[in-house]
């Protein structure tokens, strides 16, 4: 009786086991340690990666040099609002390498390597909002410069968002793939283009010369949200690729570099996630809002939005519209319009009209 509880409590087991091997994320993880166990490298092939690592991410003269021009066309391209030469700066790229560098460094517990690749990223990063700051100062704030507009590449530069951060992981996962495998290096001006590190920072540049705190703080949050995503990424794929310390204590040092480096994707994807909500949210409003006001407006006024403008304070929300109208609005059509946005919105609401005159001809 006792053998046959035995035998019962086994075939449990095994059964239990059976169905646990069968998960789709079990299946899947077998599978990328079963792919990548077949991809890792020859310890030559790592010491040359390593040691293109330690050149590339040592901030010498040609350095600076690419520095130089990488944010002179960057800041250019912004300024003049062309994204093909903004794509164009991001193909020199000079930042990826003290990245990936930082990133193998603190997964091998080379010390002096990891030290130096932050200060070239320090350095760089410092470089480059410098010179983009100046160029910005001689072409809007000197007499002769141009009309003072905030370009439209610049403000793509201060919006950032959860896909970016998706992006600049898989980037960072590309980049490091690629470089250990040299067949693949065709691949690294593509991540470069992704995965944008130096039109951020210059847009930081142009917003200390304007002197304005949105456009500084939404560069270096997508800065840092790209330079975060990136290193995490490349640590991982490294692991996986069998780069690590060599000696005692691996499986520490390399939970400790996986934590820390997810850490700071988690700090980055905190505020992204709030920013997406919020985005969301406004655009859910807007959608609402405008359905309304064109819900209730007459047919007889044939009306079309322009502009919708929606700022909420506290339990009151303020409502500026701009419309296009053959005829101006009784005062009662705008008072059942005010009527409705209150029911809809269920809070106080102030509304303005601005309105286009429109005149059909048939």
């Amino acid at each position: 009786m006792k053998i046959s509880t035995d035998n019962s409590q086994t075939e449990n087991i095994e059964s239990a086991q059976s169905q646990l091997s069968k998960s789709p994320f079990l299946r899947f993880r077998k599978m990328i340690e079963k792919y990548f166990g077949e991809q890792k490298l020859t310890e030559t092939r790592k010491a040359i990666v390593l040691n293109d690592l330690v050149d590339a991410s040592s901030p010498g003269n040609d350095f600076f040099v690419m520095i130089l021009f990488s944010s002179a066309i960057a800041t250019f391209g912004l300024i003049a609002d062309l994204s093909v030469v903004t794509i164009g700066a991001q193909l020199i790229d000079p930042l990826m390498s003290p990245i990936l560098g930082l990133s193998i460094a603190s997964l091998s517990g080379l010390h002096r390597m990891f030290n130096r690749s932050i200060a070239a990223i320090i350095k760089g990063a410092g470089a480059a909002i410098g010179i983009s700051a100046l160029i910005s100062f001689f072409t809007y704030r000197l007499p002769y410069s141009i009309h003072a507009s905030i370009p439209h590449e610049i403000m793509v530069r201060t919006t950032v968002s959860p896909f970016d951060l998706g992006i600049a992981i898989v980037g960072g996962a590309a980049a490091a793939y690629a470089l250990a495998h040299p067949r693949l290096d065709a691949a690294l001006p593509g991540v470069a283009i992704a995965t944008a590190l130096m039109p951020p920072l210059c847009a930081i540049g142009f917003g200390i010369t304007f002197q304005s705190t949105f456009i500084i703080l939404g560069a270096a949050l997508q800065f840092f949200t790209n330079f975060a995503a990136i290193a995490f990424a490349a640590i991982i794929t490294f692991a996986l690729l069998g780069f690590g310390p060599n000696k005692f204590k691996k499986d520490k040092d390399l939970s400790r570099s996986v934590l820390v480096s997810a850490i700071m994707v988690l700090i980055i994807a905190i505020p992204l996630t709030i920013l997406a909500w919020n985005s969301v949210s406004t655009v859910r409003l807007n959608n609402h809002v405008s359905d309304v006001i064109m819900g209730t407006l007459p047919d007889t006024v044939q009306p079309q939005l322009v502009d919708l403008e929606i700022n909420s304070v506290e339990n009151k929300t303020d409502i500026t519209v701009t419309l296009r109208m053959v005829r101006e609005l009784t005062p009662p059509e705008t008072l059942f319009l005010h009527t409705a946005l209150v029911d809809q919105l269920g809070a106080p609401v102030t509304i303005q009209i601005v309105m286009l005159p429109m005149q059909i001809i048939d």
